[in-house]
């Protein structure tokens, strides 16, 4: 049997006395399409997973940056704060736009003193 017939009934008889057999039945029950290739969805898995990569460095860098805030005793983590999480924003951009398929726009920003790049 060709491999788009998934299954034969054959109907006897008419009025109450009706009685359906099913002839033949495939072994794979699945409603897709079998000769249709689903999208690739590999490069939007990997974007993603870099994006989760690049979270992660954020938050290491935002909680190593307080630590060391602390250690410097008194209130002067309250201040660094702010400076704190956007340094650590922009360690996490870098490392997006380093990984993105469709490529990010780089952030400007007044002072970039943290850059790695000769610019």
């Amino acid at each position: 049997m060709d491999k788009l017939v998934k299954r034969v009934t054959v109907v006897q008889g008419s009025g109450d006395n009706r009685q359906a057999n099913v002839v033949f039945k495939s072994d794979d029950d699945d409603d897709d399409f079998e000769g249709m290739p689903g999208p690739s969805l590999k490069g939007i898995e990997k974007a993603v997973r870099h994006m989760l990569k690049a979270q992660v460095i954020a938050a290491q860098d935002a909680y190593q940056r307080h630590l060391d805030s602390v250690e410097k005793g008194g209130r002067s983590w309250m201040y660094d704060a702010p400076g704190n999480f956007m340094k650590a924003r922009r360690k996490a951009m870098k490392e997006m736009r380093k990984s993105a398929p469709f490529g990010m726009p780089k952030m400007k920003f007044d002072d970039d003193d943290d850059e790695d790049d000769g610019d």
